[in-house]
Protein backbone atom coordinates (compact mmCIF):
# COMPACT_ATOMS: atom_id res chain seq x y z
CA UNK A 1 0.00 0.00 0.00
CA UNK A 2 2.92 2.54 0.57
CA UNK A 3 4.54 1.40 -2.30
CA UNK A 4 1.23 2.73 -4.67
CA UNK A 5 0.75 5.89 -2.23
CA UNK A 6 4.43 7.43 -3.05
CA UNK A 7 3.54 6.01 -6.76
CA UNK A 8 0.88 7.58 -7.08
CA UNK A 9 1.60 10.48 -5.45
CA UNK A 10 4.69 11.17 -8.13
CA UNK A 11 2.80 10.57 -11.11
CA UNK A 12 0.01 13.59 -9.73
CA UNK A 13 2.99 15.56 -9.03
CA UNK A 14 4.58 15.34 -11.86
CA UNK A 15 1.53 15.56 -14.45
CA UNK A 16 0.81 18.98 -12.79
CA UNK A 17 4.22 20.40 -12.42
CA UNK A 18 4.98 19.57 -16.29
CA UNK A 19 1.71 20.63 -17.46
CA UNK A 20 2.61 23.78 -15.33
CA UNK A 21 5.94 24.06 -16.73
CA UNK A 22 4.63 23.71 -20.56
CA UNK A 23 1.64 25.34 -20.76
CA UNK A 24 2.14 29.19 -18.84
CA UNK A 25 4.81 31.03 -18.44
CA UNK A 26 6.22 32.65 -15.59
CA UNK A 27 3.79 34.76 -13.63
CA UNK A 28 0.44 33.23 -15.01
CA UNK A 29 -2.25 32.82 -13.40
CA UNK A 30 -4.56 29.61 -14.77
CA UNK A 31 -7.30 30.46 -12.46
CA UNK A 32 -8.34 32.57 -9.46
CA UNK A 33 -11.05 31.57 -6.30
CA UNK A 34 -12.32 35.03 -5.30
CA UNK A 35 -15.11 35.41 -2.43
CA UNK A 36 -15.24 38.71 -0.47
CA UNK A 37 -12.74 40.44 -2.12
CA UNK A 38 -10.43 37.73 -0.99
CA UNK A 39 -8.14 35.46 -3.51
CA UNK A 40 -9.06 32.37 -1.54
CA UNK A 41 -7.06 29.82 -3.82
CA UNK A 42 -4.68 30.89 -6.65
CA UNK A 43 -3.03 28.61 -9.25
CA UNK A 44 0.27 31.09 -10.53
CA UNK A 45 3.14 29.55 -11.94
CA UNK A 46 6.53 30.56 -9.82
CA UNK A 47 9.72 28.30 -10.24
CA UNK A 48 11.77 27.81 -6.99
CA UNK A 49 15.32 28.03 -6.42
CA UNK A 50 15.68 27.50 -3.03
CA UNK A 51 14.09 25.38 -0.16
CA UNK A 52 10.73 25.64 1.91
CA UNK A 53 9.28 29.23 0.14
CA UNK A 54 12.26 30.10 -2.00
CA UNK A 55 14.57 30.41 1.44
CA UNK A 56 18.18 30.13 0.10
CA UNK A 57 19.12 28.69 3.77
CA UNK A 58 22.07 26.73 2.16
CA UNK A 59 22.88 29.05 -0.15
CA UNK A 60 24.25 26.87 -3.20
CA UNK A 61 21.30 24.98 -5.41
CA UNK A 62 23.65 21.97 -5.49
CA UNK A 63 24.29 21.87 -1.86
CA UNK A 64 20.44 21.79 -0.99
CA UNK A 65 19.91 18.67 -3.87
CA UNK A 66 22.32 16.56 -2.39
CA UNK A 67 20.88 17.46 1.20
CA UNK A 68 17.67 16.25 -0.64
CA UNK A 69 19.09 13.32 -1.71
CA UNK A 70 20.36 12.51 1.66
CA UNK A 71 17.26 13.16 3.52
CA UNK A 72 15.31 11.20 0.77
CA UNK A 73 17.52 8.23 1.09
CA UNK A 74 17.25 8.92 5.30
CA UNK A 75 13.33 8.56 4.71
CA UNK A 76 13.22 5.71 2.40
CA UNK A 77 15.66 3.69 4.71
CA UNK A 78 13.09 4.72 8.18
CA UNK A 79 10.41 3.23 6.20
CA UNK A 80 12.31 -0.21 4.99
CA UNK A 81 13.20 -0.31 8.55
CA UNK A 82 9.24 -0.36 9.82
CA UNK A 83 8.06 -3.06 7.88
CA UNK A 84 10.72 -5.07 9.44
CA UNK A 85 9.50 -4.65 12.38
CA UNK A 86 8.05 -7.58 14.66
CA UNK A 87 5.84 -5.69 16.30
CA UNK A 88 2.81 -3.72 15.30
CA UNK A 89 3.44 0.09 13.07
CA UNK A 90 -0.08 1.88 12.71
CA UNK A 91 -1.08 1.69 8.80
CA UNK A 92 -1.40 5.35 9.23
CA UNK A 93 2.37 5.98 10.74
CA UNK A 94 3.43 4.35 8.18
CA UNK A 95 1.04 6.82 5.75
CA UNK A 96 2.73 9.76 6.96
CA UNK A 97 6.12 8.57 6.21
CA UNK A 98 4.99 7.87 2.73
CA UNK A 99 3.18 11.20 2.00
CA UNK A 100 6.74 12.46 3.68
CA UNK A 101 9.17 10.71 1.37
CA UNK A 102 6.89 10.76 -1.93
CA UNK A 103 6.61 14.72 -1.23
CA UNK A 104 10.40 14.75 -0.89
CA UNK A 105 11.39 12.72 -3.80
CA UNK A 106 8.71 14.82 -5.94
CA UNK A 107 10.64 18.13 -5.26
CA UNK A 108 14.37 16.38 -5.44
CA UNK A 109 13.26 14.92 -9.35
CA UNK A 110 12.96 18.88 -10.24
CA UNK A 111 15.96 19.83 -8.64
CA UNK A 112 17.97 16.86 -10.17
CA UNK A 113 16.16 16.91 -14.51
CA UNK A 114 14.34 19.56 -14.80
CA UNK A 115 17.10 21.94 -15.67
CA UNK A 116 18.49 19.13 -18.09
CA UNK A 117 15.36 18.52 -19.59
CA UNK A 118 13.35 22.30 -20.46
CA UNK A 119 14.46 25.11 -21.53
CA UNK A 120 14.56 28.24 -19.42
CA UNK A 121 10.59 29.61 -17.83
CA UNK A 122 10.15 33.48 -18.95
CA UNK A 123 7.36 36.09 -17.74
CA UNK A 124 6.51 35.90 -21.58
CA UNK A 125 7.39 32.67 -22.75
CA UNK A 126 6.28 28.89 -21.99
CA UNK A 127 9.13 26.24 -21.23
CA UNK A 128 9.68 23.75 -23.75
CA UNK A 129 10.84 20.23 -23.46
CA UNK A 130 14.28 19.23 -25.14
CA UNK A 131 15.34 16.13 -24.19
CA UNK A 132 18.26 14.96 -21.80
CA UNK A 133 20.42 15.52 -24.61
CA UNK A 134 19.09 18.57 -26.08
CA UNK A 135 20.42 21.60 -26.02
CA UNK A 136 19.02 24.55 -24.70
CA UNK A 137 18.45 23.49 -21.41
CA UNK A 138 18.91 25.65 -18.46
CA UNK A 139 20.46 24.18 -15.73
CA UNK A 140 23.18 21.22 -15.00
CA UNK A 141 22.10 18.11 -12.95
CA UNK A 142 21.18 19.07 -9.01
CA UNK A 143 20.49 22.61 -10.48
CA UNK A 144 16.73 22.60 -11.96
CA UNK A 145 14.33 25.02 -10.01
CA UNK A 146 10.99 23.27 -8.55
CA UNK A 147 8.12 24.16 -9.68
CA UNK A 148 5.09 26.01 -7.76
CA UNK A 149 1.67 26.76 -8.61
CA UNK A 150 -0.84 26.88 -5.69
CA UNK A 151 -1.66 29.82 -3.16
CA UNK A 152 -3.99 31.01 -0.62
CA UNK A 153 -3.99 33.51 1.89
CA UNK A 154 -0.78 33.61 4.22
CA UNK A 155 0.98 31.04 2.33
CA UNK A 156 3.61 30.51 0.25
CA UNK A 157 3.66 29.21 -3.10
CA UNK A 158 3.56 25.47 -3.36
CA UNK A 159 3.20 22.02 -4.94
CA UNK A 160 1.91 19.15 -4.10
CA UNK A 161 4.64 17.60 -3.34
CA UNK A 162 5.42 20.41 -0.73
CA UNK A 163 1.58 19.49 0.21
CA UNK A 164 1.90 15.76 1.15
CA UNK A 165 4.92 16.84 3.28
CA UNK A 166 3.34 19.27 5.66
CA UNK A 167 0.14 17.16 5.53
CA UNK A 168 2.06 14.02 6.74
CA UNK A 169 4.66 15.97 9.67
CA UNK A 170 1.06 17.57 10.79
CA UNK A 171 -0.37 14.51 11.13
CA UNK A 172 2.52 12.22 12.80
CA UNK A 173 2.88 15.12 15.34
CA UNK A 174 -0.94 15.64 15.98
CA UNK A 175 -2.04 11.77 16.17
CA UNK A 176 1.79 9.65 15.89
CA UNK A 177 4.07 12.13 18.55
CA UNK A 178 3.74 8.19 20.96
CA UNK A 179 4.92 6.54 18.44
CA UNK A 180 7.19 8.45 17.23
CA UNK A 181 9.12 8.10 20.72
CA UNK A 182 8.44 4.71 21.24
CA UNK A 183 9.05 3.14 17.91
CA UNK A 184 12.63 1.93 18.29
CA UNK A 185 14.79 0.47 15.30
CA UNK A 186 17.23 -1.46 16.85
CA UNK A 187 17.23 -4.93 14.98
CA UNK A 188 15.88 -7.70 17.02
Amino acid sequence: MVVLLIIAILLVDQIVKIWVKTHMAIGDVAFNVSLLGVDWFTMTFLENNGAAGGLQIFGNKIFLSVFRIFASLFVGYYIWLLTQKKEEVRRGYFVCMALIFAGAVGNLIDCMFYGLCFDASAGDMVARFVGFAGEGHYAGFLEGRVVDMFEMPFTFVWNIADAVITIGVVVLLVFYRKEMGQISLKRE
